[in-house]
């Protein structure tokens, strides 16, 4: 089982050490989930903090009202405060569990933003670190898909952290048995259907071979740490060959670039593009091998990847901007938030005020109304013209105010407009 003295000190190594810690639990009712919930609950009691549990509610059997009902009340009865969560509207025919996972994280974030608790726990424990492995393995991932899972990360605003992943699957039913707690099994942990069910029984086979979940954990950590020292090598590399510029773009410098190893190549390539455009689904392997290799062609013109155009630029340098088609919309620039992934925007007051990008009709009434502008007319025509038409533009309905990043600012346009601020920040 799972002492009181390790948990805490998994809780310490990922950081939780403030007072009064306020902390939602991800509980699926299983016997990891509720061992996790239990062993947080005695934690945060010693340090007058609060806990929520939350349950989502799939919708995908008929029995799993019932089985989160259950669970309110067996949490509810120890004291621990419970919120059911539901996945509306239709449900997938393909990739059930993927997409369930999907759902599942997303309302678990926006639960935790409502109610205001800055840091989910959730139960990944030894076994899910090898079965992701193991699944990531049959998918072809490289280094980083292989390496260990992480303690905790970032999402939605929210720390994630998994307090029992250095600890089995065996000690977790242990701690629940240990305190009385009787678990529910989910159906869908024995359909062989599932290749994570599956890989269940081909762990069992490794283990009598002497590949136990803790040897192949030592195995994973040093893939981490591996990881963490090619990423360290990766940002210094970058710094020396790629620049980032204040009006949304980057241009990376070819010739120093080509010095490094193909990981590190491929590395760089994927952190500037990630800058440029932040997906949850950074381009794979393939695309990214084919891009690297592109550009090591002397021929090279030009190509479009995970929402950026790569181009060629005036002095030798490759630049990288954002795709036209794939940049964000209009939005109220009184909100103060990021717009494109790209931009910072703050300062601005009047609601009818939007930022979007400038666009090619609206470059060509810049070019219009610049004249006389001398010193934005040379900022404007020293871009190029891919990062002209994706530049940050204030409008007021189909009135072009300002391109901050060329000093444009129309004479329509209230003095009070030039306090505010759009700066380029890098996401990733």
């Amino acid at each position: 089982m799972i002492t009181p003295e390790a948990f805490a000190l998994s809780m310490k190594k990922l950081g939780m050490t403030a007072p009064r810690p306020r902390i939602a639990a991800a509980v699926s009712g299983g016997g990891d989930s509720l061992a996790l919930t239990f062993l947080l609950q005695e934690w945060i009691r010693s340090r007058g903090g609060e806990m929520l549990a939350l349950t989502v509610d799939h919708g995908l059997r008929p029995g799993s009202a019932g089985e989160a009902a259950q669970v309110r009340e067996l949490l509810q009865a120890r004291g621990v405060a419970h919120e059911i969560l539901h996945w509306e509207g239709n449900k997938p025919s393909t990739h059930v569990q993927e997409l369930a996972r999907e759902a599942r994280y997303e309302l678990l974030l926006q639960a935790c933003q409502s109610y205001g608790f800055p840091v989910l726990a959730v139960a990944h424990n030894l076994e899910d670190q090898l079965e992701t492995f193991w699944m990531r393995l049959a998918h072809g991932s490289g280094l980083d898909g292989l390496s260990a899972m992480a303690p905790s990360r970032e999402a939605g605003g929210v720390s994630i952290i998994r307090p029992v992943l250095p600890f089995s699957r065996a000690q977790l039913r242990e701690t629940c048995a240990q305190h009385d707690i009787h678990w529910i099994e989910d159906p869908s942990n024995r359909n062989e259907k599932y290749l994570r069910v599956k890989l269940r029984q081909f762990e069992n086979l490794l283990a009598e071979e002497g590949l136990t979940p803790a040897r192949l954990s030592q195995t994973l950590q040093k893939l981490e740490d591996a990881r963490e020292a090619l990423q360290v090598m990766t940002e210094r590399a970058a710094a020396s060959c790629v620049r980032l510029h204040p009006e949304g773009y980057a241009a990376l410098k070819i010739s120093a670039w080509k010095e490094y190893p193909r990981d590190i190549q491929r590395r760089i390539l994927g952190q500037a593009l990630g800058t440029m455009a932040a997906s949850a689904y950074p381009p794979g392997f393939e695309a990214l091998e084919q891009t690297r290799l592109d550009l090591h062609d002397p021929a090279f013109a030009g190509k479009t990847l995970a929402g950026c155009e790569i181009f060629p630029g005036r002095s030798g340098d490759m630049l990288i901007a954002r795709e036209a088609h794939a940049v964000a919309g209009r939005v109220s620039a009184a909100k103060g938030e990021i717009w494109d992934d790209r931009f910072r925007v703050s300062g601005f007051v009047s609601e009818s005020l939007e930022i979007g990008a400038l666009g090619e009709a609206g470059l060509a009434e810049l070019r219009k109304n610049i004249k006389g502008f001398g010193a934005s007319m040379r900022k404007l025509e020293a871009l190029p013209f891919k990062v002209k038409r994706v530049l940050p533009a204030l409008w007021q309905g189909e009135n072009l105010l300002a391109v901050p990043h060329v000093s444009y600012y129309s004479p329509a346009s209230p003095p009070a407009l030039k306090t505010g601020q759009v700066l380029f920040v890098k996401i990733v």
